[in-house]
């Protein structure tokens, strides 16, 4: 016979699954935070082993692939990066002949980042993926769900432009 013990104020709560520990079930910047991190880590950790690219260059492959050439401080925006690794990232993407950068006076003493035939062909296959693993992970979604999460984090990410954290 199944036991039908009430829970008494002294007792526990049952037990759920926790992916995020207690912090997160409180408090939903943690939960953000943590949803972040994993993402990053799985992302970089497929791109590094499949491509050999890390998330930042990545990162500026997908903006000059919608785009003809940006220089290093656009670059830096658009993909919401640091420029010292911005410009790190470019030396290795230059290196591997994925991008062509040079220096021009027309747009100051900026240097001019833009993809290379290879470079392109890469990142429209990195497009191709990056659509295929998203669409994986929110398999589970509707379509208006993604939307809204969508809307709901953009209205997040204008609220932190706005925000002033330091007071």
């Amino acid at each position: 016979m199944p036991s039908t013990k009430r829970l008494t104020v002294n007792d526990a709560p049952p037990k759920r699954p926790q992916h995020d520990g207690m912090l997160a079930q409180e408090h939903i910047a943690v939960l953000m935070s943590n949803i972040g991190v994993r993402l990053h880590r799985g992302a970089t950790a497929y791109y590094r082993g499949a491509f050999d690219l890390g998330m930042t260059e990545w990162r500026l492959l997908m903006v000059l692939n919608s785009t003809q050439s940006l220089n290093v401080g656009e670059l830096s925006g658009a993909a919401d990066l640091d420029k010292a690794a911005v410009s790190r990232s470019l030396a290795l993407l230059e290196e591997r002949k994925l991008i062509s950068v040079e220096q021009t006076r027309t747009r100051g003493r900026a240097a001019i980042a833009k993809l290379t035939a290879e470079g392109r062909k890469l990142s429209e296959k990195l497009l191709k993926v990056s659509r295929e693993r998203e669409a994986r992970l929110f398999k589970n979604f509707s379509r208006a769900d993604r939307e809204h999460l969508k809307a709901l984090l953009e209205q997040l990410s204008g609220a932190l432009a706005d925000a002033d954290w330091d007071h």
